[in-house]
């Protein structure tokens, strides 16, 4: 997903986020023996889409409410966002506007968000540097808010 990142009352840019389940450490450990199983990023890429297709996306109920973004290590953007400390992200589909009022914080290495966010983005992304910064975004429901755009 790719909405619009507010901070500070600016727009800031997009910002692809992504839904992580709950218990992650089995899916995982799935996305982690895909992305080594093969270098053919071909392959890769169709394994996970088949996987993502057919069994993660399925229960939503799974899903935890914090989103999850991953930025380079040393990105100011990823700073600011975890130093400002709330954000809005604005997701924007047809003529439904979605404005989640956020809280931002960076997710420890160890953080099982961290590492299903790592090797999700790594299925897609071959390039994917050992080292970088995942933010995690919790709505605050009460201050979010729904509207038509048109």
């Amino acid at each position: 997903m790719q909405p619009a990142l507010e901070l500070a009352n600016q727009v800031a840019g997009p910002v692809n986020v992504q839904i992580v389940k709950r218990h992650s450490e089995e899916v995982t450990r799935e996305f982690r023996f895909m992305v080594q199983k093969t270098e053919d990023c071909q392959a890769r890429y169709e394994n996970a889409i088949r996987f993502l297709a057919e069994y993660y996306y399925q229960i939503p109920d799974e899903f935890d409410e914090e989103l999850t973004a991953v930025y380079a290590i040393d990105s100011n953007i990823a700073q600011q966002i975890v130093d400002i400390g709330q954000c809005i992200l604005r997701f924007d589909q047809g003529n439904q506007l979605y404005d989640l009022q956020c809280t931002a914080r960076f997710l420890e290495q160890q953080d099982a968000k961290y590492q299903a966010t790592y090797w999700h983005n790594h299925l897609f992304n071959p390039t994917m540097p050992g080292l970088v910064r995942i933010i995690g975004f919790t709505p605050d429901w009460a201050l979010s808010s729904f509207r038509t755009s048109r």
